[in-house]
């Protein structure tokens, strides 16, 4: 197996592929990255049985073949080479030639016999997204998937769709957090499957890093999603289980509404985390002669208290408390300039949403205060 290729891009896509790489599992095999010369160029592939990643590189294939290559130890050689050309040998005993500039490592390989292979889905539900489209549902949704390991079917984003809607919704039981996008093609096809998290936060990564404009082609089998756009192909394992009812937290009144400027929003709970964060990161909202007031206390350090413009319809709003990391966390990832809150009283949830937009809504769970009816 001879090949060349450009260092730069070989260090791009091992960045990418060593994601799918497990250096902590009980199969060593799993820790290696799968280097395939061919006359399409370089394959490089990992699968960590959770997910697997696949990507195609342009090489010199002056003679074909695979070897399995330490992922860490390829990947902090390549990262430290000189930039231009490199080139790969790897002899009968799969040990590995690395040449670069007046550099040369030898390292050893293994056989591809027992790696995991790859495969590719076929005959499951098509969905063909723009990637622009799938970046904003997973960056919009992900800030509230659950991190307790103890309830499997919250560590993942549950994905929907019916005709041309695909909804995406996460929830960790203190807020929700639900996307809305219309598909460019409609089928009479009905979806409904749980995607881990670290998988789709892995393809916005790619796909961030990448800056890739296109159609992103997604296959789902039973137990299986695959996204293949480019020249790489991830595959990722789905969770099984049964995804609470989110409709049924999704506040259907609206006492009162509350429109304000997405940025004073932000930066007066920026603020008032300062002092939050001694004391469970609570804030509280409140009218005052028709301002939003928002205060935190803490005994041991002091108080914080800001008025913010607003423009109120409905009802007077009760005082209500949040936490306000869980505030932070959905307005740093609202591009509008205005956000709409809606309130149904101290002890029910609230809803933060884009003004000019439907398709996006927050729900959050209020904390429960002393003052709080």
């Amino acid at each position: 197996m001879e090949f060349k290729c450009v260092k730069a891009d070989l260090h791009d896509a091992i960045q990418i592929v060593e994601k799918a790489v497990s250096l902590r599992s009980t199969l060593p095999i799993i820790g290696n990255i799968l280097l395939e010369a061919g006359s399409g160029g370089l394959k490089l592939s990992s699968n960590d049985l959770e997910i697997g990643i696949e990507l195609l590189l342009d090489a010199e294939v002056t003679q074909e073949g695979a070897v399995l290559a330490p992922a860490k130890t390829l990947s902090s050689i390549i990262a430290k080479l000189s930039d231009g050309e490199v080139s790969f040998q790897v002899d009968s005993g799969n040990n590995i030639l690395i040449n670069a500039g007046r550099s040369k490592f030898n390292i050893h390989g293994l056989a591809t016999d027992d790696f995991p292979a790859l495969h590719k889905l076929t005959g499951g539900e098509k969905i063909n997204i723009e990637a622009d489209v799938l970046r904003e549902m997973i960056r919009q949704t992900i800030i509230a998937v659950s991190l307790d390991e103890a309830k499997q079917f919250l560590n993942g984003i549950l994905v929907e769709k019916e005709k041309q809607e695909l909804r995406f919704v996460a929830t960790d039981g203190f807020r929700l957090a639900k996307k809305v996008a219309v598909l460019s093609e409609a089928n009479s096809a009905v979806l409904s499957i749980i995607i881990p998290s670290r998988a789709l936060q892995e393809i916005s990564r790619i796909l961030q890093q990448e800056d890739y404009q296109g159609v992103v082609e997604i296959v789902v089998t039973r137990e299986q999603i695959s996204f293949k756009f480019k020249r790489l192909y991830f595959l990722s394992r789905l969770i099984q289980g049964q995804f609470p009812d989110y409709r049924q937290v999704i506040p259907k009144e609206q006492k009162t509404r509350i429109i304000l400027a997405r940025q004073d929003l932000l930066e007066a709970a920026d603020r008032a985390s300062i002092i939050a964060s001694a004391s469970a990161n609570i804030i509280k909202l409140e009218m005052v002669e028709q301002k939003l007031l928002i205060t935190a206390s803490t005994s041991s350090i002091g108080n914080v208290s800001e008025l913010v413009d607003i423009q109120k319809e409905g009802e007077n709003m009760q005082p209500i408390a949040f936490n306000v990391r869980l505030i932070l966390d959905v307005i740093k990832n609202i591009a509008e300039d205005s956000v709409v809150l809606t309130l149904n009283g101290s002890l029910s949830p609230g809803v933060i949403a884009p003004k000019d937009s439907k398709d996006f809504t927050y729900v959050v769970m209020p904390i429960r205060t002393p003052e709080s009816k």
